[in-house]
């Protein structure tokens, strides 16, 4: 079927209501600009949220442990303010030149140095000899373990981030971060468009019901 004349006439006079509402609402460049800003921004953020949960979850499948690196004496294999990542593994399943974290004697910390030789002085107990690519010499003394720290990998500048938020400064800047976050999530441009859109509808109804009317009661031969 074919259009009439009066039913184009109505469907011109129709898009020109639409046409003239829309330019009487454009959509302002610096929302447009924070769009923009907003999606880059809750991006980053579930970008760091999913490697977050899946650092977590690995470290507890597969008890890998985080440690910042805070001396120099495995560079430039492992840099100051890395995060070393290992998984606790038996002593005797370690093999020499492997980067190993233990304990140090006397309670005295933990250590991340390789490991240079492995005695076993009794079943389940090894002597490791340790040495830290930065050192010219062997550690001090050989260490007594069952079980050791084997290194999986390590992320650079972590450690400096991770002491950061640990602190009074970093908590606060953390909790302003997140609080930011939510406020992006709340502030979201299509639905503010769209809330002003309906507010420009209830502020002429009678362009936009006269408008549906015309579209409503065309006819066709």
């Amino acid at each position: 079927m074919r259009e009439t004349r009066s039913t184009r006439t109505r469907r011109a006079k129709t898009a020109s209501w639409v046409n003239t509402a829309a330019a009487k609402d454009p959509v302002h460049p610096a929302m447009r600009i924070y769009a923009a800003f907003r999606s880059t921004v809750m991006t980053i953020g579930a970008i760091i949220g999913v490697a977050s949960i899946l650092t977590f979850g690995v470290s507890l499948l597969f008890g890998v442990r985080p440690l910042v690196v805070v001396s120099g004496s495995m560079e430039p294999t492992i840099p100051v303010g890395a995060v070393v990542f290992t998984a606790q593994t038996p002593a005797g399943d370690i093999k020499d030149g492997t980067i190993v974290t233990v304990d140090r004697p006397r309670n005295l910390g933990l250590v991340t140095h390789r490991l240079m030789k492995s005695v076993e002085t009794e079943p389940g107990t090894y002597e490791y000899t340790l040495k830290g690519d930065a050192n010219s010499k062997d550690d001090p003394e050989p260490y007594k373990v069952k079980t050791a720290g084997k290194y999986v990998w390590h992320v650079v500048g972590l450690g400096y981030l991770a002491e950061f938020l640990q602190s009074r400064n970093g908590m606060i800047v953390g909790i302003g971060c997140g609080l930011a976050l939510f406020a992006l999530f709340i502030a979201d441009p299509d639905r503010m468009a769209s809330r002003r859109s309906k507010r420009n509808e209830e502020a002429d109804p009678e362009g936009a019901e006269h408008a549906t009317q015309q579209e409503t009661h065309g006819t066709h031969s």
